[in-house]
């Protein structure tokens, strides 16, 4: 924080920072997602990693939920 910046200026620059590394982690996890898609379309078999990240979509939708709220209330 810097001396001219009040603590809410702090924490809303600190909260919009940890959006933009959030949204950076959904930005790779989005081009998993879209490679995964791509295997399914041509009918590739999928790996137990595939499988993994097809059983972690929830999660993955929840913090994305968490995220645009975190924005939100920027």
């Amino acid at each position: 924080m810097t001396t001219n910046q009040s603590p809410l200026e702090a924490a809303q620059q600190l909260k919009a920072k940890e959006v933009q590394l959030q949204q950076a982690k959904l930005g790779k996890l989005q081009a998993d997602l879209e490679k995964l898609n791509a295997k399914i379309t041509t009918k590739e078999k999928l790996s137990d990693d595939d499988t993994k990240f097809i059983g972690e979509l929830g999660w993955l939708a929840a913090l994305s939920v968490s995220i645009a709220a975190v924005a939100v209330s920027l």
